[in-house]
Parts: structure tokens; sequence; C-alpha cells
């Protein structure tokens, strides 16, 4: 289920904001690379879905220069007080799914 597959790039996301190296911008460029693997379609319709869209739109706003790609742009620019403020929604993102998964 679209789901499952959800709470698992999450987990993953979660694991590199917790164990990966650098600065928050750098742990979140790396989360980024699981959490664009997922489509507002795999979260149930509603507030999950809102927050998840909400994410996705803070990493990747500002337009790329370069060879950069658009999460590179955005997370250059993004302060550290932002920064921990995107990692705790996906945080909160991973703790939703795993409620409406324990609901099934």
């Amino acid at each position: 289920m679209a789901i499952d597959y959800a709470q698992e790039k999450l987990m993953q996301a979660i694991d590199t904001l917790a164990t990966g190296t650098g600065t928050i911008q750098d742990r979140l460029g790396g989360a980024a690379l699981y959490l664009i693997r997922l489509k507002p379609e795999d979260f149930p319709e509603g507030d999950l879905r809102k927050l998840f869209q909400g994410v996705k739109d803070d990493l990747t706003f500002e337009p790329a220069k370069g060879d950069e790609g658009t999460i590179a742009a955005t997370l250059r620019i993004t302060d550290d007080e932002d920064a921990r403020a995107i990692a705790k929604r996906i945080v909160s993102l991973f703790h939703g799914i795993g409620r409406v998964i324990n609901d099934r």
C-alpha cells in the first residue's frame, strides 16, 4: 500500500536527519532524497496530505541555478530556524502515518 511506502520513506528521511553528517540543511537535503519519491496521493486525504505538500513546497520553492536542483537552491537560502521547523514537520508526518497504520 502507498501508506506503507510513505512510512518507509519517512523513516529513512528521519534516520538521515538524526544520523547524517553536516548542517541541518545538509541533512534535510539527504532526507529530501527520500521524500521526493513520495506523492500527495501516498497520504490519506486531509491534514497529513496537506502537511506533506507543505514540506515538499518548503524544500523546493527556490528555482534552480546552473547545475543545482531546486532542493539544493532552496536549502542554500534556508536558515537554521526554518530548517529545524521543516525537520520537525517531517517527524510529525512520520508519527501521523504511524497512527494511521496502527488504526487500520
